[in-house]
């Protein structure tokens, strides 16, 4: 059944996908004209490539989905809402990278600088301001990175602002010392809150209240009632989820990522729709909203295995759009969420960009310069051609619509005796990462030399490139791999470090320096007729965490997608005919099946091996309290599973059950019982690798 769902996830996505490539490579037949003299350069080929985000140079992308930096567009993002819209963009930010239980990004959060250079970039995309996500004064590090966000917020006169986000990590040791009633921690909290953060001139606030931001919270027992009077400031309390419109406490609701399957091809918007329909029927509470590039735990050290495929930004632009189909001109959405700013581990970060699949391939006719979209083109905002004398100093010629992939230069004014490189930019929809092309030597009356490019498969992960171009034409040709090699030969054969996809280019000159590009994209993969070859891990194989998982398939049927099955359950999915990925694998001995998939998602081929996985995990240690609360009502107790620990880790999840049926998913568990007697309550914990321990108590209801 989950690969039938994913099979019609895929069909509905190729059709879209294949849709939109024929909509960009027919698009173009409008040619744009420009007139008069080159405009003196204005900018760089480096400006226009690089990194322009404040994620750290040194990033080299992961596995999990966030690419190493480039240049993104910095379009506003309220462009991609409803016509009209006036809805405040906020980002939610995180404050913990550089300490040593967080994956190493590159920068520490606690730098002003890197604080600096944060809110600038979320600035330059259009957003009014920052989330915290707050873990507790007792994390010394993120408390210090929030202040610098104030400070920093502070310093751009009225045009950023900040608010913070309790998250349930700030509630836990309090948990754990007051059988999971978090009530005095919570309120000792927002009063500092108040005395250190909300008379800040940058704070966010909701007619003259400051907003204060919920994150799982519930996980604990909170008397919101006594919350709400006691706490200085008249804070808006904003829930994450439905919750936030039903419970009389809360003043509201904010949406966020949420996986509810295992089909990675699934945005799960319905999550999204459910939420807006609470919303609708609560009108007087607010309502945040959220956007997000898709989802990607596999390198968190509490993940398990959760994914939404980013789709090469299609799932980006989905969750903008689910948005119009409950607001709009006249009925606004008050304020949205970036889910998230910079989440490493999970894999939401936007602030690297997020990457479209797109690439370009210039070429020339006579004066006319054409270019090929490969990727979906809905994706892009608009292009933008360039010229240069030098190769790296651009001057911006002309803007083009998406759909147009055409400019003849024949009209403007160029030096006979001088060989221009000619640029197009595909610049993406906002924080999607804009795309240059190959550039092109253009000279007037000079037809560059045609160039051809095959690449064939000679070994493991060997190929060969070879060209051929215009007879006594071509004085030098360029292969470029597309992994950092580049040769000056008409044929080279290479070698790839790792599968996965490369572009190949190839660039055939004349002696007058007039050029022409060849692109060709390589996945490349151990050669096999109609099978999936699984390169990492090995059949038999004790894997530990992160498992590295590599794959690809050769088929004589076209190969749409690939998944990785861990016991029947799908726990990864990717888009074409290779798969490198980390996953995890639970402590225990498992069963892996790769599979290829066609376009309608049926299996066309699968390898399957056994593995074992986190052989030296030790168990966690199960504990479990009840605590009588006549406050509430005398047949009323709260179950708590806090003190529970893991000798070699940490608790990744809990099941609570009474004895009289009821369970709970979290670490307290408050219920009312209809009538006296001797009940039990019992718990299993699992720690981060999925080995778990189960504690029973038995107490008596008067």
């Amino acid at each position: 059944m989950k690969t039938r769902t994913a099979a019609r996830l895929i069909a509905t996505l190729t059709s879209a996908g294949l849709a939109a490539l024929l909509a960009a490579c027919g698009g173009g037949s409008h040619t744009a004209v420009p007139t008069g003299s080159i405009p003196a350069a204005s900018t760089t080929l480096q400006a226009e490539t690089g990194n322009n985000t404040s994620t750290a140079n040194s990033f080299p992308g992961q596995k999990n989905g966030n690419t190493a930096p480039a240049n993104v567009s910095k379009l506003p993002l309220t462009s991609l809402l409803y016509g009209g819209a006036k809805t405040k963009i906020y980002a939610t930010w995180l404050g913990w990278f550089g300490l040593p239980n967080h994956i190493g990004v590159g920068y520490n959060s606690d730098t002003a600088a890197q604080v600096h250079a944060q809110v600038q970039d979320m600035m330059s995309r259009g957003m009014a301001g920052a989330i915290s996500d707050w873990y507790g004064l007792h994390n010394t590090f993120v408390e210090s990175a929030t202040v610098l966000l104030m400070k920093e917020a502070e310093a751009q006169g009225g045009k950023f602002e900040f608010s913070l986000m309790e998250d349930r990590g700030a509630l836990a040791p309090a948990a754990v010392n007051n059988g999971c009633d978090v009530t005095d921690q919570l309120i000792s909290d927002l009063t500092y809150f108040a005395s250190q953060y909300y008379s800040s001139p940058a704070y966010t606030r909701i007619n003259g209240r400051p907003v204060v931001y919920f994150f799982d919270v519930d996980a604990y027992y909170i008397d919101w009632n006594r919350v709400a009077s006691s706490v200085p400031g008249n804070p808006l309390f904003l829930i994450r989820g439905t919750n936030g419109f039903t419970r009389s406490s809360a003043d509201g609701g904010y949406s966020w990522v949420s996986i509810q399957q295992d089909t990675p091809f699934n945005p799960e918007l319905s999550f999204q729709d459910n939420f807006f329909q609470a919303a609708q029927q609560a009108p007087q509470k607010f309502v945040v909203g959220t956007a997000f590039k898709g989802f990607n735990d596999t390198l968190a050290t509490w993940g398990t295995n959760r994914v939404i495929d980013q789709d090469c930004g299609q799932t980006w632009l989905q969750s903008f759009s689910e948005i119009g189909k409950f607001y709009s001109s006249s009925h606004q959405l008050p304020a949205l969420q970036i889910a998230t700013w910079n989440d490493y581990e999970e894999g939401t970060a936007i602030e690297m960009g997020i990457d479209n699949c797109v690439y370009l391939v210039p070429s020339q006719s006579g004066s006319t310069i054409s270019w090929s979209v490969n990727g979906q083109e809905n994706t892009v905002d608009h292009y933008t051609v360039y010229v240069s004398t030098d190769g790296h100093n651009l001057s911006s010629l002309i803007d083009v619509p998406r759909g147009t992939h055409a400019v003849d230069l024949g009209k403007l004014k160029l030096s006979a005796s001088t060989t221009y490189t000619v640029f197009v930019k595909a610049v993406g929809l906002p924080s999607i990462q804009n795309k240059m092309s190959p550039g092109i030597g253009y000279r007037t009356g000079d037809q560059p030399p045609s160039v051809s490019l095959n690449v064939s498969q000679t070994g493991k992960l060997t190929y060969t490139a070879s060209t051929s171009g215009s007879s006594n034409k071509v004085a030098k040709t360029v292969i470029d791999f597309g992994d950092g090699t580049a040769v000056n030969k008409a044929s080279a054969s290479h070698t790839y470090g790792a599968v996965g996809n490369y572009l190949v280019t190839a660039t055939a000159y004349d002696s007058a320096g007039a050029s022409s590009v060849a692109v060709q994209s390589v996945s490349a993969k151990p050669s096999s007729s109609g099978s999936v070859i699984v390169s990492a891990p090995g059949n038999n194989a004790t894997v530990n965490w992160p498992t590295p998982f590599v794959a690809s398939a050769n088929s004589g049927t076209p190969v749409s997608a690939m998944q990785v099955l861990i016991d029947g359950q799908v726990a990864y999915a990717t888009h074409g005919d290779t798969l490198n990925t980390d996953l995890k694998v639970f402590t225990g001995s498992h069963q892996i099946s790769v599979q290829s998939l066609d376009a309608s998602g049926n299996a066309i081929a699968t390898a399957n091996l056994n593995v074992v996985g986190e052989p030296n995990d030790v168990p966690p240690i199960a504990r479990v309290t009840v605590t009588p609360m006549p406050g509430i009502s005398p047949r009323t107790v709260l179950a708590c599973s806090a003190t529970s620990s893991d000798p070699d880790g940490f608790i990744n999840g809990r099941q609570l059950q009474f004895s009289n049926g009821v369970h709970f998913g979290s670490t307290a568990a408050l219920q009312t019982f209809t009538s006296p007697g001797t009940y039990k309550a019992t718990v299993t914990v699992r720690d981060e690798f999925g080995a778990t321990d189960t504690a029973s108590t038995t107490f008596v209801v008067p």
